[in-house]
């Protein structure tokens, strides 16, 4: 098993026999951050010729047997579904997506997912500049990859940014972390990597729809304390 360091994006490795079945920490070499870990689960044994519900992984071969896969490709139906006219809303009105993506062919993929008439879409090279973008730009939502400027640990270093905002702040910034180390959806390797949501590569063409339901999760989530405070939902 891989695992990633949030603060310096540090590669961990672990051997999978030895792994506990519960979460644990460990301390980064490099930078000495406390790194939780969670393990997969542990394959069930069964006897030949019977298979289980937690017979799918998530592959890229496998896909279409995993019920968060499924998932997507259900929300992405639904999406099409939905009427294709209207005119586009003002930019002040769309939201603001930062790209803080290395990788040329993932952000044009990323784009291409996107509803340009709802999402004004700004792309970022390094780590200043992306926090430049923030303050100025006022984006709201940061889509990073681990190797984001990784000469320059760039996405550490952005990630320290927003973990240190005010708490009012960093519940209006919404940070999506893509990987081919997390599960799409997976709520605690979110949690455990300090971002809203994880999404693997391979559902890089649904993300919006994937993306607005992590949304709606959020809110509803939230929905007590924004009612108590009079807060808006993101």
């Amino acid at each position: 098993m891989i695992a990633n360091c949030p603060n310096c994006a540090m590669s961990l490795s672990f051997d999978d026999d030895r792994l506990p079945t519960e979460a644990f920490n460990v301390l980064c070499p490099r930078c000495r951050q406390s790194v939780t870990i969670m393990p997969p689960p542990k394959e069930e044994p069964k006897l030949p010729g019977v298979a289980t519900k937690m017979d799918a992984v998530i592959t890229g071969t496998q896909a279409a047997n995993d019920p968060l896969r499924a998932l997507a490709e259900m929300l992405i139906a639904g999406l099409k579904k939905q009427p294709q006219g209207g005119a586009d809303l003002p930019s002040w009105e769309r939201r603001r997506i930062l790209f803080c993506v290395d990788e040329a062919e993932m952000r044009e993929r990323l784009r291409k997912a996107l509803d340009h008439r709802y999402y004004e879409i700004f792309s970022s090279n390094t780590a200043p500049e992306a926090v430049e973008l923030l303050l100025e730009a006022k984006a709201e939502v940061v889509v990073l990859t681990t190797n984001f400027e990784a000469h320059n640990q760039g996405c550490g270093a952005l990630m320290q940014y927003v973990n240190n905002l005010t708490p009012q702040a960093r519940r209006r910034t919404f940070v999506v972390l893509i990987s081919s180390q997390v599960r799409t959806l997976d709520s605690y390797l979110a949690f455990a990597n300090g971002v809203n949501l994880t999404v693997h590569p391979d559902d890089a063409d649904a993300f919006q729809s994937i993306f607005e339901r992590s949304v709606r999760d959020f809110n509803e989530l939230y929905r007590p304390f924004n009612h108590a405070t009079s807060a808006a939902p993101f």
